[in-house]
């Protein structure tokens, strides 16, 4: 069998590992426009302030493609899709064959159109290349100044990262309040408290409206007349998902690439996962895209069993689930963190001490959990987040949801997915040998 994998990140790497241990046989591509091995996106921000050197982002160590046999080819990029041949077209004009694709072509960055985006000075911040980019230029130009547009979670990394390499930043969001996607405005005040705490100025209810310069960047304006003045700028206004080789090539396309349950397109020898597709949501039951690594992970793995004719149903997309620590404030949203006003059958527990700066909300309809919040203090945030993703009944435990001792203890009967903490233990494990015999309790040959 001939796999071809469009895409080098956490759906396109995992599928690829997975293909391989099922298949010892198989030849496996992976295609990336990108230069770099597998890396972690999230954390870009991290080697931008210094944190961490580029290979403490990759997430697979070096030999990974040669020791899982898997082609890498880096800094190629595909141009189209072609179906009747099942044949992927390269820019440089190659061919590859392909008995199976998936397309793991992730998202990529949007900006608002305002004049003044041909100036130098002007940066998205999406990938290492971006951050590298980045770092060159506030060296080479001595930048003192910076603005953010945007104030999701990509943008106050951004901003937080060139804080900390002393540089004035100041955040514009177009939104009432920081990370509008992911937070309450309990939460996101309390996050933007403590950014501001940093010298991180950050502006709400505003937006741009131009790039100013003459040769490069020296200011922004924002609203109708409002100059800030920055020698650079950060587009982190949000992301959409990358559909133009599977929109060429006529497969369907809504507000990503559109899969079934099984993660295939329509054409029984293409797949997708990741950000770049379109799929139910497991809490909402609403069809939208579905970025977040955790869910990347889990579409790779299960594209490459469908890929094999396995018929395993993917049913676990989550939409909003993200953790963020800029400074010494962790918070983490899970599921369905917000409530809108058609929402009315929803009910919101929740727990809230300013001066300690701990807030946790937790969402229910009909006795499930369907989505929660915790801002600094975090420490139980996973076991909430598996009786989410379970579908466990809390209804008889509604009045002790936040209360300190609420725990696993209360459901002895669950595993949660995993061997329960109260299963049997295995005989041979009572043995006095137990240790030198462990291989053959855990059925190992």
């Amino acid at each position: 069998m001939r796999f071809v994998i469009i895409g080098n990140s956490a759906a396109g790497v995992n599928a690829a590992q997975e293909l391989r241990n099922a298949d010892k046989d198989a030849q496996i591509t992976i295609v990336s426009s990108e230069k770099d091995m597998a890396y972690s996106r999230c954390l870009i921000s991290r080697f931008l302030d210094g944190r961490l050197k580029a290979d403490g982002l990759y997430f697979k160590t070096r030999n990974f493609y040669h020791n899982y046999n898997i082609k890498p080819l880096l800094g190629k990029t595909a141009l189209s899709l072609d179906r009747p041949a099942k044949a992927v077209v390269m820019a440089d004009g190659e061919k590859l064959p392909y008995d199976k694709l998936l397309l793991a072509v992730g998202a990529g960055p949007i900006r608002p159109k305002v004049p003044g985006l041909e100036l130098p000075g002007i940066f998205n911040f999406y990938s290492l290349e971006d951050a590298r980019r980045i770092m060159k230029y506030v060296k080479d130009k001595l930048v003192k100044e910076a603005v953010v547009v945007g104030a999701g979670f990509v943008g106050l990394e951004a901003a937080y990262a060139l804080c900390k390499a002393g540089i004035k930043v100041t955040v514009v969001e177009r939104c009432a309040q920081i990370l509008p996607a992911q937070f309450d405005h309990i939460s996101s005040e309390i996050i933007r408290e403590d950014l501001e705490s940093l010298g991180i100025e950050i502006i709400l209810d505003e937006s741009l409206t131009s790039v100013n310069g003459e040769s490069a960047v020296e200011s922004v304006t924002i609203g109708e007349d409002t100059d800030i003045a920055c020698s650079l700028v950060i587009f982190a206004s949000g992301v959409r998902p990358n559909v133009l080789l599977a929109s060429e090539a006529k497969l369907n396309i809504s507000k990503g690439i559109v899969v079934d349950e099984f993660l295939n397109t329509g054409d029984a020898d293409i797949f997708a996962a990741g950000d770049c597709i379109e799929i139910e949501d497991a809490v909402t039951g609403k069809r939208q895209p579905s970025a977040t690594w955790f869910n990347a992970v889990l579409q790779g793995k299960f594209a490459a069993l469908n890929m094999r004719g396995e018929a395993k149903r993917y049913s676990g997309a989550i939409g909003i689930q993200n953790s963020v620590q800029f400074h010494r404030l962790a918070a983490i949203s899970f599921g369905m963190s917000q409530i809108m006003d058609e929402d009315l059958d929803y009910e919101v527990i929740s727990h809230y001490n300013k001066e300690q700066k701990i807030y946790k909300k937790l969402v229910l309809k009909d006795n499930l959990l369907r989505g929660m919040i915790f801002t600094g203090d975090i420490l139980k945030a996973g076991f909430y987040a598996a009786l989410i993703r379970e579908k466990i009944d809390v209804g008889a435990y509604k009045h002790k949801l936040l209360e300190p001792d609420f725990s696993y203890a209360y459901f002895r009967k669950e595993n949660f997915g995993q061997v329960g903490s109260y299963a049997v233990t295995p005989s041979c494990w009572q043995s006095p040998s137990w240790f030198a015999e462990r291989s053959l309790c855990m059925g190992i040959k």
